[in-house]
């Protein structure tokens, strides 16, 4: 009986390993998805690569059960967002 308990842990763990893997899988690919589909130009750049990035942050972190770090990373990619704009549209002066 202590075997086949030990077999089912060790099969947990497998498939644990395997459900996190296939979670990062799925949060490279969809980082490269917006990667592909974000818009070209110094606004559009100054928006879409630092809002990819905090979404990727902020999904990986709702993956793990982290709402409260993924509220901060949203409000973290809207002051960079206004950040990077405002530094963009000072230096076209």
């Amino acid at each position: 009986m202590s075997q086949s308990l030990e077999q089912l842990a060790a099969r947990k763990q497998i498939l644990v390993a395997q459900s996190q893997l296939q979670r990062m899988q799925l949060a490279l690919y969809a980082g490269d998805a917006r990667e592909a589909m974000r818009p070209a130009g110094l606004v559009g750049g100054a928006i879409a690569r630092p809002a990819a990035a905090i979404a990727l942050a902020s999904t990986v972190a709702r993956l793990f059960g982290l709402n409260r770090l993924a509220r901060i990373a949203r409000f973290g990619a809207i002051a960079l967002v206004v950040f990077r704009f405002m530094r963009i549209w000072r230096s076209r002066d």
